[in-house]
């Protein structure tokens, strides 16, 4: 008789768990949270409360023992992605990881052939950007059949507020998650730029970078905080902490061990070149004045991100748009509603990568399906960053070892 239903274990019950992989997993009739695990009692107790979690764990590899779990989420900070993947693995169960995917490519490649070797099903985060939201895999036809001709450069930079908020300057959480040596810093905290140069222009095949520690010194809000909002909080829909933390007091002092600054020249396996830039220090800027987001510029059109739309093209080549605009350009419309859009919670109604996600590994389990977001597209990704790190520490550039056929 065929699973009707994926059972799930999640280790890490932090503000990412509670505000957008739980609300939503307790709603899928296809999945069930049967047990949770976190070092902090008071944070699992509350995802048994408010989620509706069966079982608590303080040690994530007595949850693998001893629950009757079908796939882990791992949620936790990115220092542990690896040795808690790597258990479940041989423990036989699917994984979701949580960005990034490792910051080592040797330890990447070790979650990818143990992953191969088991048969099993992995997602591996963020989803953004890629086959999975269907605007993407428009996009990346449309760029394949040459509605932007030859490539002639791209560009994808850091974006900020359009006006200074409390909290906004860094991360206001997260020493593990953000700041510390094995954390991957900023750089890995962000493969959302990556993934989307990957997602337009398919695979990478050199990169040549430049990263450092620019602010060494920073103050964020004690951990001590999300355990006293998670004790109180009782409905599903005020899970947020975001919505807390970016008023609260910054009064601990934390050491940025980590890069937040890479600048990195990318050259795609399809010849073109562009810059990117990924960093954590937060600055406004103008209304309508651009933040950094994807352009790419062709001989035969260009493609853009922002100004109002999620994606625009123009093209001499009109007969491959699936429509044209008055103003000349196909445009991708913003999904959701954009009024109760706040940041960096994603957009009510709009494509929700933590969401779809999880929803897409659960209907691999059950369909026997391999994910589109899989442990090579994970790999990749990974080396995108791994090579810039490579690439500043040597001055050279660095080659890519992996690719994507997408």
């Amino acid at each position: 008789m065929a699973k009707e239903k994926v059972k799930i274990g999640v280790v890490g019950c932090g503000v990412v768990a509670a505000a957008y992989y739980l609300p939503y997993l307790m709603t899928l009739d296809n999945a069930e949270i049967t047990a949770v695990c976190d070092l902090h009692a008071v944070r699992t107790e509350a995802c048994a409360r408010v989620f509706g979690a069966k079982e608590q764990y303080g040690d994530y590899y007595d949850m693998l023992e001893k629950s009757d779990i079908d796939a882990v989420f791992i949620l936790t900070a990115p220092g542990t992605h690896v040795p808690f993947a790597l258990a479940a693995i041989e423990a036989g169960k699917h994984i979701l990881i949580q960005k990034p995917m490792a910051t080592d490519l040797d330890d990447a490649r070790k979650i990818r052939d143990g992953v191969r070797a088991a048969g099993l099903k992995a997602v591996i985060e963020p989803s953004s950007s890629t086959p999975l939201d269907p605007d993407f895999a428009v996009l990346r036809d449309l760029v394949k059949q040459g509605v932007l001709g030859d490539i002639l450069w791209f560009s994808l930079g850091a974006t900020g507020p359009t006006s200074y908020a409390p909290g906004l300057a860094s991360n206001p959480y997260g020493k593990a998650a953000f700041f510390a040596a094995d954390s991957g810093g900023f750089l890995f905290d962000l493969p959302y730029a990556p993934t989307n140069i990957v997602g337009v222009l398919g695979p990478c095949k050199s990169v040549f970078a430049h990263a450092k520690i620019s602010v060494a010194d920073d103050f964020i809000v004690p951990e001590s905080e999300f355990d006293k909002f998670m004790a109180q909080i009782s409905d599903p829909q005020d899970a947020n902490y975001w919505d807390v933390v970016v008023n609260l007091p910054r009064t601990e002092p934390v050491k940025m061990e980590a890069v937040d600054q890479a600048y990195s020249l990318y050259e795609m396996a399809d010849g073109s070149h562009g810059a990117c830039h990924v960093g954590r220090i937060y600055h406004p800027i103008l209304p309508g004045a651009g933040g950094g987001a994807l352009s790419v510029y062709g001989t035969e059109g260009n493609l853009l991100f922002g100004a109002g739309y999620k994606a625009s093209i123009i093209s001499s080549r009109r007969e491959l748009l699936p429509e044209v605009s008055e103003d000349g350009w196909f445009h991708i419309p913003l999904r959701g509603d954009r009024s109760k859009a706040r940041w960096p919670v994603p957009v009510p109604g709009a494509f929700n990568y933590y969401h779809e996600s999880s929803r897409h590994l659960v209907e691999c389990i059950l369909e026997d399906k391999e994910p589109l977001v899989n442990v090579d597209w994970g790999l990749h990704i990974t080396e995108m960053m791994v090579g810039a790190l490579k690439s500043s520490e040597t001055g050279e550039l660095y080659h890519m070892t992996t690719s994507l056929d997408y």
